[in-house]
């Protein structure tokens, strides 16, 4: 795996300065990543006012391209729907090959339970450009014929649309990996990732809604030259314009951090027991 930062794989989509709302973290490197693994809790919302034209969305979505001008992908995570009386969390895969196509995942639920999720991409067959998706270890669809095999590039986190700044969310902490050519769940190097999260116009007298601070942080590996990432930690406070805006770092529940290491075991004995025999 690579410690060093990425040349051949070019400019991080989060280099791109982000006119909305995000919180994003994007891993960028020369090495080839054949599929991806992500798992995160779903977050406790809070409201500080009605949403505009009856609706709000919430994206936490992992995206990986499949082309270097980074215009194909496919992705998958959640979509938290606000309609005014209530949240709607639905989980979903996404494919941006030929434009956009959204495929629900199961039906929404209406509160979060807790638990930590996994969603995961592995290639169809050896050398495809199409890949399976899987949402806690179930096959759920494959996404439409990609320009490539492999990837140089992904990104992972939020982006909210619509009443942005009216919303608060509850801890999250993504943890992402790639597959890489020997069929091994990799983590990224620190090196190999940036982020972005802009904190929008809180100055005195500005919209509330484009008052959209977050707090976030990487969290790594300790006792290395090279530290990895473990997870990306979100969350958002709603914070009037006007109001302090200092950047606290994002809690880490260890109970969590437990759980999502006995789910990275399970998803790397999933792919060994895939590929087994094709080495």
């Amino acid at each position: 795996m690579n410690a060093a930062p990425a040349n051949a794989a070019g400019p991080s989509i989060c280099q791109r300065e982000p006119r909305d709302a995000v919180a994003q973290m994007c891993g960028d490197q020369d090495e080839y990543m054949y599929g991806m693994f992500a798992t995160f809790a779903y977050p406790t919302p809070s409201y500080g006012g009605p949403p505009p034209f009856g609706s709000a969305d919430f994206y936490n979505e992992t995206q990986m391209f499949t082309d270097e001008a980074m215009t194909k992908s496919f992705g998958f995570g959640l979509n938290m729907h606000y309609i005014g009386t209530q949240t709607d969390f639905q989980p979903y895969w996404v494919d941006y090959t030929a434009g956009y196509s959204y495929q629900k995942i199961g039906s929404p639920k209406t509160q979060s339970d807790s638990r930590l999720h996994t969603f995961m991409a592995m290639p169809h067959c050896d050398n495809c450009t199409t890949w399976d998706i899987y949402y806690d270890f179930a096959l759920v669809g494959t996404t439409g014929t990609q320009p490539g095999p492999s990837s140089h590039h992904l990104v992972t986190g939020w982006t909210l649309v619509d009443m942005s700044g009216l919303v608060g969310l509850s801890t999250t902490s993504n943890r992402v990996m790639y597959l890489n050519g020997n069929y091994q769940f990799q983590r990224f190097a620190q090196a190999n990732t940036s982020t972005r999260a802009p904190a929008g116009n809180c100055a005195p007298g500005a919209d509330p809604n484009y008052c959209f601070r977050f707090d976030t942080k990487v969290q790594t590996t300790s006792g290395s030259s090279y530290p990895y990432v473990t997870s990306w930690d979100v969350t958002k406070p709603i914070v009037r314009p006007g109001a302090a805006v200092a950047r606290t770092d994002a809690a880490v529940r260890s109970a969590e951090a437990s759980e999502a290491h006995e789910l990275e075991l399970r998803a790397q004995a999933f792919v060994d027991a895939k590929y087994r025999g094709k080495r």
